[in-house]
């Protein structure tokens, strides 16, 4: 199967497709469903469709993985994703609380870190995701009280989503379906949602940017930093635990339409890409979004990895993923719902083979570790 190359139109690495309804990001997050199409593309290029909830704004958002893991490193790796929807989404709550209460921010500093390391070998089939707890590292430029900061912030933590699928182990759900039959699956949990339609059966066209011009044009791009060091290609497996460390940097003014961070896998020779965000969906895909579409991608990276490495006749991926939220009006606190995931393929490979693709991909996805487990992050905050 030929697959499209995310660059092949000259569009932008993320615009927006389609203006929808407005969604409040506040107080109206309970059961909003926000939804992710995923699709594979060339080599290891992965292209979301992400959805502000059912009727909202929909956003192109590509991804792709370095020389590394054998990619073309046109677009941010999926580990990226993750770490900038954590500053979007803290960071855009600073300044909306801030300005609710009069509280003058001049500008927010923000660096976070997120920590993965894999075991076991893709090979062998028994390989492992893993993550531990994020590092979040806040500093605040601005003229009142540390006591009154220190209350935006603690409400900016509180009321995120972000920070709350990092809190909360959930248990998450999901459905195969290959070559158009739904599948039995025994080894996870099955989603009970039993309608979901292929997303190659809902797109009768690639995405095209919407004709407004009240959106960022530059979502996505290469910030022409490198780190230092040559290129090494990833093991498919380890005898020793190796911790890969993703880290993000964002300084955002007062009055700022974004959060742009700039993100970077923590190997020698790596490509620092810029990704922005609004946290309401309008000038930029939500921090939502973006962490939808960064599980999407790194979910699909471990699909695609197994299926070269076990040699799986398998092709055609893409997905579908729903995503929501149960919110406290009392007091803004969030809880995350289980993810739900609904994978599509094509090929020739067995049922036997088709059931173990599912499986050892949410094994190995660190964002699914992330979520199935309590990683409450260390956040440090200074004024």
């Amino acid at each position: 199967m030929l697959y499209n190359d995310i660059c092949e139109d000259n569009y932008p690495l993320s615009f927006l497709i389609d203006k929808g309804n407005s969604i409040d990001f506040i107080d109206g997050l309970t059961d909003k469903k926000f939804i992710i199409h995923a699709r594979q593309m060339a080599l290891m290029q992965k292209e979301v469709i992400g959805y502000e909830g059912e009727n909202g704004n929909s956003w192109r958002i590509s991804s792709d993985e370095g020389k590394h893991l054998d990619g073309t490193d046109y677009a941010p790796f999926p580990l990226g994703f993750f770490n900038a929807s954590i500053h979007g989404d803290i960071v855009g709550r600073i300044f909306y609380f801030a300005n609710i209460k009069s509280i003058n921010i001049e500008k927010v500093f923000c660096d976070v870190k997120n920590f993965y390391f894999l075991t076991g070998s893709f090979v062998k089939g028994d390989g492992k995701g893993h993550a531990e707890p994020s590092e979040i590292n806040i500093r605040i430029e601005s003229n009142a009280e540390k006591k009154i900061i220190r209350e935006i912030v603690d409400l900016a933590i509180k009321s995120s989503p972000i920070i709350a699928a990092l809190r909360q182990p959930l248990e998450n759900t999901f459905s195969l379906t290959a070559n158009g039959r739904k599948k039995n699956i025994e080894t996870i949990k099955i989603s009970n949602f039993n309608d979901v339609e292929d997303p190659f059966n809902i797109y009768k066209s690639k995405p095209k940017p919407h004709n407004s011009n009240d959106y960022c044009k530059t979502i996505i791009y290469k910030t022409g930093e490198v780190s230092d060091g040559t290129v090494e290609k990833a093991p498919s497996g380890t005898a020793t635990r190796i911790i890969r460390i993703v880290s993000g940097s964002s300084v955002t003014k007062k009055n700022s339409k974004v959060v742009e961070v700039d993100t970077v896998l923590g190997i020698p020779g790596m490509t620092h890409f810029s990704i922005s965000m609004d946290l309401f969906g309008e000038y930029a895909p939500s921090p939502i979004n973006i962490m939808g579409a960064a599980i999407s991608f790194c979910y699909l990276t471990q699909t695609h990895r197994y299926i070269h490495n076990k040699k799986f006749k398998i092709e055609g991926l893409r997905m579908t993923q729903f995503m929501s939220f149960n919110q406290n009006r009392k007091d803004n606190s969030i809880i995350m719902k289980p993810l739900d995931t609904h994978l599509f393929m094509n090929g020739t490979a067995s049922e036997e083979e088709n059931e173990t693709l599912i499986n050892l991909s949410e094994k190995t996805c660190y964002l699914h570790a992330t979520l199935s487990n309590a990683l409450e992050p260390l956040i440090n905050i200074k004024t």
